[in-house]
Order: C-alpha cells, then structure tokens, then sequence
C-alpha cells in the first residue's frame, strides 16, 4: 500500500486550503495537499462562486490581506482580476471579480513555488487515531487505497469531513431539524449587455434591491458590477415559464470582461453535502434550473437578450455544511458586538447572510468587523488537527458570514502557519504559541489591529 509521510496535510484544495498549505510550506514545512477534484480553488473554480465578497469591512478598512491580497496580486499582473471594486449592490464595501480559469493557474503555482506536493482525484474516506492524534488517513484514488501520514493534519474539506471522521464534536443546520441553507449551482452568460441593463437599472430603481447605488451609474456611467433584483421579471419569467425556484429575485455579477455575467440564481433547499444521496439529486435538479434561469433571464430580462451560457460549474454550491464544536464557537453575538479576542487570527467583516433553509429570500444585516479567535480552529478531542475555512467552531450566524472566501483565505494562513509551528516542536496544536503566531502573521502582512 502506497504511503504518503509529510509535516503536514492539507485535506482540501480550496481557497482556505491551499493558504493554509503555502503558508505551512513558507514556515518550512514539508507540504501535502489531498484534492478530491483535479483542480485548486474549490468553490471559487470548481463552483464559479465569484465575485470574492469581500476584502474591507463596512468602513472601507481592508482587513483581510496578506495571501488573499497576493493572490489578488498575482491574477490582477494576468489581466485576471480587476481588482477590488465597490459593492454597487450596496450589501458589502467591495467585491473582487476574478476569472475563475485562471485562479486554478495562480494556485497551482505558489504551490509549485513552494514546494508543495499537490495529490488530485484522491478522496479521504477514514482516520486511525490513537491517544488523540491521527496516526494516518485512509485515502483512495488510481492507486488503490492509500494512506496519509503527517505530523499535523488540517481539515480544510469545507465540510468538515476530516473532524468528523475523527470522532470530534460538531453541530450541522438548524437546531431541531437540522436544515441548512440552500445550495446554488453557478454558471456563467456572455454576450450580455451591461449598458442595457445600467440603463434599465437606472430607469427603474423600484425594481432592484433598496440598498443598489444608483449614484455613480447614474454621474460616471460607471457599469454595474453587482445586481440584485428584476424583481417583476422574475416574477413574470416564473409565472409565465411554470417554474418553481424558491427564489424572490435574480443576482449576477459583472467578471473581468464586460459582456460576462456569473448568474447566482437557482436555489434547492433541504439538501444535505455530507449525503452522496442528497448531493447526487441536487446536481442534476441544479443544473435543470440552470436551464430554465438562462432560458428566463434570454426571454424576459433586458442586457440577456442575445445572451448564451458559457459554462456550468462542475459542482453544486454549498453554503452550509458541519460546523466544529471547538475550544471556543464563535457567535453571532460576538459579530455584532464587533468583539475582539487576545488569541485572533484573522478580522473579517462580510454581513450575517442566513439564505432561509426552508424558503425563498434570505436574513441580513450589517455587522463591524470582528475578531476570529485561534480556539475556533482547535478541535477538543484530536492534539494534531487544526480546521480551517467555513467548518471552523461557529455558531450559525457567524458561519453565514465568516463563510465567504476571502475570510476563510486569512483563517486558512493562520492555520498553516500554526500547524507548522506545532510540527516543527512536536507540541498539541492548543499549545502554539499565540503571541509569536499573531506577529509571525502580521510580518507576512495580515490585518490584526
């Protein structure tokens, strides 16, 4: 049986992942990333979720900077990215619209610059733990069954698959019936429009989301770069096309080219990500509703008329999924409370942005920026398992928040950094110590003040 030994293993590709692993291997440490997929970047490539929401909190203060900036950075050089761009939905500060095909590139080569060995098409199916550590994952891939040794693991699965199988504790959905927000499959439309839609957009502000900034689109000519609404379209679209999305509105974004839109429409409620059942369903009903959203935002939204898809996400969109029952759960009190920990890692400031588990629409408010704390990364059962990304240790509101990419970018370099410290002294994870990491963190250009 083939074996793979390494100072530490990343289990998940995503963005919080690959972080995590380039900030390991920046510390010294032998680096393995395990991806399911054959790809980086998880749900900002496999899932098309773009624009990143969002770097700044409400104010206007980047707080997440450090690797997330460098990747924006290093795909802003490519012509990949446009930078950080205001919210002209008016839900965050700014967003950050980015070409999903070459994020996969950009990843691909820091890890590559670090040394990092990236195994693909690989799945993580069981743990051996023993005196509360794991001794070895149980893998399987072209190969066979293989297994993953390291000295520290970090679980950046996204849906906590690593601390489950542990036997670690955590909390999934709603208290009761334990629902979780809806899932979203992606896809993007070219040959929009995005005058006709700013002027649309313009001439009926009724129609679009009450906190859309009419004000530069309307002085500057600026284009739209988010857009939440039609709200009579859609209406009209579902009535009269027979379709039945539980969803009151429709959402796109503007990418790197100006005639592209990322449609963030479709919506299926009561699926479950740790099913294959459940997930099996939701691929193909997602993908119907694709169709059928295409087929409406063509018939009845002006800008989508001459409009064709250019590409589906390969996966379905998960907002939701485990959360961690940590050394510390992190919660929506301490968001709005904008509370501040002597132990953080990481201060983010995305909205409280609960999608209904059970319905259309979806509960929001504006929240300051807050402090992560380490312990909301630090399993209570398992001395050498760090989580990094949406699972960490949350309660619901504060998941539906601190969810969004370019947060769980910042939690994921904490956590490499931390497990390296960890692997190099031999010690517990609880044990690293805070005050080095914090500076460790802020000489690499992360926001802690």
């Amino acid at each position: 049986m083939k074996e793979y030994n390494f100072d530490i293993a990343v289990i998940g590709g995503g963005p919080s992942g690959v972080c995590a692993a380039v900030s390991a291997a920046r510390s010294g440490a032998k680096v393995l990333i395990v991806e399911q997929y054959g790809v980086l970047g998880g749900m900002s490539t496999m899932g098309q979720v773009a624009p990143w929401m969002t770097f700044h909190d409400m104010q206007g203060v980047q707080v997440v900077r450090g690797l997330g900036q460098e990747i924006v950075d290093r795909l802003t050089a490519r012509g990949m990215c446009r930078g950080h761009v205001r919210d002209t939905m008016g839900e965050t500060y700014s967003v950050t619209p980015f070409d999903n095909e070459g994020l996969k590139l950009v990843l691909a080569e820091m890890c590559r610059e670090e040394g990092i060995t990236l195994l693909f098409h690989t799945f993580v199916f069981g743990a051996e733990t023993e005196d509360r550590r794991i001794k070895y994952l149980r893998a399987a891939n072209k190969n066979g069954e293989v297994r993953i040794r390291a000295k520290v693991y970090i679980d950046g699965s996204g849906d906590g698959d690593i601390f489950a199988m542990t036997g670690c504790s955590y909390e999934k959905g709603r208290e009761g019936d334990h629902l979780m927000m809806p899932c979203t499959t992606n896809f993007s439309m070219y040959n929009v429009d995005f005058v006709k839609i700013r002027d649309f957009m313009l001439a009926h502000p009724e129609d679009f989301h009450d906190k859309t900034d009419m004000t530069a689109m309307r002085e500057t000519g600026a284009l739209p770069d988010c857009v939440s609404g039609f709200f009579e379209e859609w209406k009209r679209g579902q009535e009269e096309l027979d379709m039945h999305i539980l969803r009151e509105r429709i959402l796109f974004f503007r990418g790197v080219r100006d005639d592209i839109a990322t449609v963030n429409t479709t919506r299926l409620t009561e699926v479950d990500c740790t099913d294959a059942d459940s997930m099996s369903n939701a691929e193909v009903e997602l993908r119907k509703q694709v169709c059928q959203v295409a087929e409406l935002l063509k018939k009845y939204v002006p800008g989508f008329e001459k409009a064709e898809i250019l590409g589906i996400a390969p996966i379905v969109g998960i907002r939701e999924g485990r959360r961690l029952a940590g050394e510390y759960v992190l919660t929506g009190d301490d968001l709005r409370a904008a509370k501040r920990f002597d132990d953080e890692i990481a201060v983010y400031g995305y909205p409280i942005d609960q999608h209904h588990p059970d319905g259309a629409g979806f509960t929001q408010s504006t929240i300051p920026a807050y402090g992560i704390p380490y312990r909301t990364l630090v399993p209570k059962e398992i001395d050498n398992l760090l989580v990094t990304g949406r699972c960490i240790s949350c309660d619901r509101e504060a998941q539906s928040s601190l969810r969004t990419t370019p947060g769980v970018m910042a939690i994921g370099e904490a956590a490499g950094a931390a497990a390296a410290e960890a692997a190099e002294k031999n010690i517990p994870v609880r044990n690293v110590d805070i005050p080095v990491l914090q500076a460790l963190l802020r000489s690499r250009g992360a926001y802690l003040d």
